[in-house]
């Protein structure tokens, strides 16, 4: 009994598609395959309209694009975690509140090389300019 259903598939997957933008999809990948060969739309439309196929330039341009969308959202539906990155996914493991340091960011960049002059800034002007502090406390004086 499920040889006949397959068979049936089977007969309506090797039947000619009933609607043109069906029959476009089903040709995508000669029509990218020729102009990835160097061959322009138009050529490809005109070699087409010669075997038979009963539609506008515009018409042929606006399928194609459309198809072209429908194949790449297909294939981003597709994409799935592989077990492996599952796996890996699941072991890691996530610190408690209290190990993570909401400012290792900071240090990290603090720590790093990063190109140009260091500048950290003085607490006075006779500092940079003369290298004396003058103190600024009046109990000192």
């Amino acid at each position: 009994m499920g040889k006949d259903y397959q068979r049936c598939l089977d007969k309506l997957a090797a039947a000619a598609p009933e609607t043109q933008s069906a029959l476009i999809r089903s040709l995508l990948p000669g029509i990218e395959a020729a102009l990835n060969s160097g061959q322009r739309l138009k050529t490809v439309w005109e070699a087409m309209r010669r075997e038979g196929l009963q539609i506008t330039y515009r018409g042929f341009h606006m399928a194609i694009s459309r198809a072209r969308k429908k194949t790449t959202a297909a294939s981003s539906w597709g994409k799935q975690c592989t077990p492996s990155q599952a796996q890996a996914l699941r072991e890691t493991e996530v610190k408690p509140v209290e190990e993570r340091d909401p400012l290792a960011n900071l240090k990290l960049l603090d720590k790093e090389n990063r190109p140009g002059f260091p500048w950290r800034g003085t607490k006075s002007l006779n500092t940079l300019v003369y290298g004396t502090e003058v103190s600024t406390d009046k109990n000192k004086r």
